[in-house]
């Protein structure tokens, strides 16, 4: 004869531990945002339900309710400033460092971008040859 576990009520006692188990698992991914923060930026930007991501010596990556950003540690209150050890020295070296390197990563962005056309025209002109079309008029 058999039974199902869930269904027929074989061994209910060890269910209820595995039940509790989840139980608190859920309670506690429930109450994971009642620890969240909202933060209000020097000039006015809003952040609600901030979880902090990555601390750097000039900027704050974080998650909140809308997405995710980087929050630069100069347009924090002083006393999140105080708390991510803002220094406007490290952090003016960091910047100057941050946008070398965007700056670096665009122009290698451009010269791909760029690839990826010249490869795109190169296929659409062999595409042509095999199908027979030409850039010469009929004579």
């Amino acid at each position: 004869m058999h039974t199902s576990l869930l269904i027929g009520g074989a061994f209910p006692d060890k269910l209820i531990p595995v039940k509790a188990l989840f139980l608190a698992f859920a309670l506690a991914l429930c109450s994971t945002n009642s620890f969240a923060e909202d933060w209000t930026t020097t000039d006015g930007t809003k952040y609600q339900n901030v979880r902090i991501i990555r601390v750097e010596d000039d900027a704050v990556t974080i998650l909140y309710k809308d997405g995710g950003a980087l929050v630069f540690l100069f347009k924090l209150p002083p006393s999140l400033q105080q708390r991510f050890d803002y220094d406007p020295v490290k952090a003016k070296a960091a910047m100057k460092a941050r946008a070398k390197a965007d700056a670096e990563s665009a122009k290698e962005l451009q010269a791909e971008m760029e690839q990826a056309d010249k490869l795109k025209r190169d296929q659409q002109i062999q595409d042509a040859k095999t199908r027979g079309y030409t850039n010469t008029a009929p004579k």
